[in-house]
């Protein structure tokens, strides 16, 4: 084989890349300190990618230069068409150097030269000197380079081919290159001079299009012999642009034509394929937070010796932890080796010790999950420290704090297998997390809430629910019914029978056969998305959008509930269990699953009819509790706006005042649609809307959706100036917090992308007032579970700002009263905390 040359048009690439993702619509990567990535991570992916498919002898990315070069001296409106670099694509240049650096690719770069003439130039000395080249691109100027006899790459002799990586990894020869410009290599510099070119601002031939000028050059072959016999070309518009602009396009061929002899050396030794340096990629990656890579270069050399040993019984686990001096530290994990649990000790980094017992021993402190290891072994008081929500404290990462991701990011390796390994990370973990907690002033929301939550939420999921069968099978069967009748419908509506669920055939129906008002397309296969919010946005005018709306709606209350619920009911305990999770929302809020029994809609007559089907055992009553507006009232304590304030302490409906504030009519005159515009109003401000998304929802002009918000900041200035001041704030700290101290990172605050700063800011107002109804609900939830000592009564949902539970019928009413009262009292606000609640043989009626 003859060796390769693999010359890489770095800005080329990356800039087409970059573009790419964003028109996808895909969100920006970041840092959790906002280092934009994206353009990094795909142009990294792309160099692995070809380093390990094609295994070139011999490498280089090429860069362009800085300060202007010849072609700017020829035409000094040489690309003026091109915008500038995106700044969050600017400030990824450098680590895309570093990228290169780590792996170990040759950077060249020369000034006054453009990456293109480097390119050209060094790939014509190495194709001299019987070296095969590849430029790697996606720029159809550069397949001018490529050789008119070469007729496969890989051909004995040194040839220049193209590969462009943005087209699936298409290799263009000579031939390939002719399909697709419709020109031989050695005329893409007079195609492009004749043509020109909008992206380098090349003038070309006015009039004279693409197909004209393929056809000049399949006639006279150059743009000088095309000049010289004009008056041969029969065409007026291109005879008289070739006659009356001579000097211009042999300008734009002077400025199209890649140079190959610019004064720039190739020394191929130093272009040598060689082995990446793993030690920077790998903090590259960890800088980055690349974890999925960071996993492919598997685990790294152990920071120091292990020494783990299997004990022979309780009796030595507990006389090697005698030996352990008192107030250290003792992390613990346990597992499952040839079918029995064992269990293991760390005190020490990098030794360990387990053995075979039935319980976790009373020395140890430390653990990952500790409601996991509640349920299988009963109380653990013992452990006050648990590395799991340590990390999730820090970083507010859902699903990001499983200890094999913990030891990735913390420990900067890749968790080893046995209760042993997992023992000693746990340890580490927590000699690392602990000053980090402590220092970010974290520690009395793990110890108030955090903490005291885990044996509160580990009693619920033991507890379950009892679910109503026959409830949820006459639900299944009328939903059926009803989702036959809908589907009727819109087959009639469409003349024709398809897969609804189908979106490619949905939107086919929709868009080209029906011809609806189309929506943009996205993604590789240029789809047409039938996603909900565009269904939305036709269903008032086209009756056929409604009804996919409401057939949707249909089948996923059916499949997700109604006819999936009784499938998961415990077999022993005949009840319903979910598991929570206290690291499943950014805001702190709790997360449900396996099933999700948080997300049952209530609004819709069907959802409220799927909580019918959940009950209390035989004598039993449900007692449901629900905080009133808990966010609204959360921004009047924040804001100290005086209006709301008072609102709220006069026990005022804020939507009817809102509405009076704002439309400025007198509370007797509020119609229903005042109070409803009022109270999505109220609501946008809560979340950040924008006049654009107010107008969306109230179904209004932007321009009077403006005058709304306008006329609330007027009359609620308080307000205008909290949140002003927590967007300041949060742009300063880089974290938004809760009335508790809980915090969010929201690294794009300060970003330059204008849509990720826009979102940052909304959710920095949003964060402290959702995370502080999460801690508020979780700390009543705790204050009840203690009130219920010695009761029969236990607590069995959350549901965000909502509490479910079950009593016996002689305990309902004292039980309702006092979750009221914890719930009402469970911090002195500005405002008073409102709790509405309800007594009822079934959670749609408990009332």
């Amino acid at each position: 084989m003859t060796p390769r040359l693999f010359l890489i048009d770095s800005f080329g690439f990356i800039f087409r890349a970059y573009h790419a993702r964003a028109r996808s619509g895909a969100p920006p990567m970041r840092t959790s300190s906002g280092v934009s990535t994206e353009a990094v991570y795909i142009f990294h992916n792309m160099v692995r990618k070809l380093k390990t498919q094609h295994k070139p002898e011999y490498v280089a990315a090429i860069f362009e230069s800085t300060g202007p070069t010849f072609r700017d001296e020829v035409f000094a409106a040489y690309k003026a068409n091109r915008t500038e670099t995106p700044p969050d694509l600017l400030d990824q240049i450098p680590w895309i150097r570093k990228t290169l650096e780590a792996m170990s690719i040759p950077i060249l770069e020369y000034d006054r030269f453009e990456a293109d003439d480097v390119i050209g130039t060094l790939a014509a000395r190495a194709r001299a000197q019987g070296v095969d080249v590849v430029i790697v691109s996606s720029d159809k100027d550069m397949l001018q380079l490529v050789d008119d006899n070469a007729t496969a790459h890989g051909a004995v002799g040194g040839y220049i081919s193209m590969l462009n990586p943005m087209k699936d990894d298409a290799f263009y020869d000579a031939a390939a290159t002719e399909r697709f410009m419709g020109v031989k290599p050695s005329q893409v510099a007079d195609l492009l001079a004749l043509m020109g070119d909008t992206v380098d601002n090349i003038p070309g031939a006015p009039g004279i299009g693409e197909k004209g000028a393929r056809d000049l050059l399949v006639r006279f072959g150059s743009v000088e012999n095309a000049l010289d016999h004009a008056a041969e070309v029969e065409r007026k518009t291109y005879r008289e642009s070739l006659q009356n602009n001579r000097e211009q396009i042999l300008v734009s061929k002077r400025l199209a034509t890649i140079h190959t002899d610019v004064p720039v050396p190739l020394d191929l030794e130093a272009l040598a394929a060689r082995p990446p340096d793993e030690a920077a990629l790998r903090q590259l990656y960890r800088t980055l937070e690349f974890t999925s890579l960071l996993r492919d270069l598997g685990p790294a050399k152990p920071s120091g010796p292990r020494d783990y040993e299997a004990l022979e019984s309780p009796e030595a686990m507990a006389e090697w932890l005698a030996a352990i001096p008192a107030g250290c530290p003792v992390a613990v994990a346990a597992g499952e080796m040839l079918g029995r649990t064992v269990i293991a000790c760390c005190a020490e980094a990098g030794s360990a010790r387990f053995a075979s017992l039935d319980r976790l021993p009373a020395r140890a402190s430390v653990c990952h999950d500790l409601k996991a290891l509640i349920r299988r072994f009963g109380a653990c008081p013992q452990l006050q420290h648990d590395v799991m929500l340590y990390g999730f404290l820090l970083t507010a990462e859902p699903g990001a704090c499983d200890l094999r991701a913990l030891s990735e990011r913390y420990l900067e390796e890749t968790l080893d297998s046995g209760a042993a390994a997992e023992a000693d990370a746990v340890l580490r973990l927590f000699s690392k997390l602990r000053p980090e907690i402590e220092s970010a002033q974290l520690d009395q929301v793990f110890r108030d809430i955090d903490l005291p939550l885990v044996p509160v939420l580990s009693q619920m999921e033991e507890t379950g629910i009892l679910i109503d069968h026959e409830q949820l099978s006459v639900l299944s069967r009328r939903m059926e019914e009803e989702i036959a009748r809908i589907s009727a419908e819109i087959y009639e509506l469409t003349g024709k029978t398809f897969n609804i669920n189908s979106p490619q055939q949905l939107g086919k129906i929709l868009f080209e056969d029906l011809q609806l008002p189309a929506p943009v397309k996205y993604g590789k296969g240029k789809t047409i998305s039938t996603a909900a919010g565009v269904l939305e946005e036709l269903a008032d005018e086209f009756p056929i959008a409604r009804k996919v709306l409401d057939f949707r709606q249909l089948a996923k209350l059916k499949g997700t509930y109604s006819d999936a619920l009784p499938a998961l009911i415990d077999p022993f305990t005949g009840r319903l269990h979910t598991t929570f999770h206290q690291t499943g929302a950014a805001t702190g809020r709790l997360a449900s699953s396996d099933p999700n029994l948080q997300n049952i809609p209530i609004r819709t007559a069907l959802g409220r009819e799927i909580r019918a089907a959940f009950i209390p055992r035989p004598g039993w009553k449900l007692i449901v509790a629900d905080y009133s507006q808990i966010e609204l009232r959360l921004l009047a304590h924040f804001s100290r706006d005086a209006v709301l304030v008072d609102a709220f302490r006069r026990g005022e409906d804020i939507h009817t005042r809102t509405a009076a504030e704002v439309f400025g009519v007198p509370p007797i005159a509020i119609t229903p649609d005042h109070r409803r515009r009022a109270k999505a109003v109220n609501f946008g401000i809560v979340y950040g809307q924008s006049p654009f998304g107010l107008a969306q929802s109230l179904g209004i002009e932007r321009k009077e959706a403006e005058i709304y918000i306008r006329a609330y900041f007027e009359r609620y200035a308080g307000v205008r100036k909290y949140l002003d001041a927590t967007i300041a704030e949060v742009r300063r700290s880089g974290f938004a917090r809760s009335l508790f101290g809980r915090r969010r990172p929201i690294p794009d605050m300060n970003s330059r992308n204008f849509t990720a700063r826009g979102f940052a800011e909304r959710t920095a107002v949003n964060t402290p007032l959702q995370g502080t109804a999460a801690d508020l609900i979780k700390l009543a939830m705790i204050r009840v579970h203690e009130r219920l000592a010695g009761m029969e009564a236990k607590l069995l949902l959350q549901v965000h700002d909502e509490l479910l539970l079950e009593a016996p019928s002689e305990e309902a009413h004292e039980v309702r009263a006092i979750v009221k009262k914890e719930m009402e009292n469970v911090h002195k606000l500005e405002v008073p905390l409102l709790v509405e609640t309800g007594v009822g043989g079934n959670w749609r009626d408990a009332k």
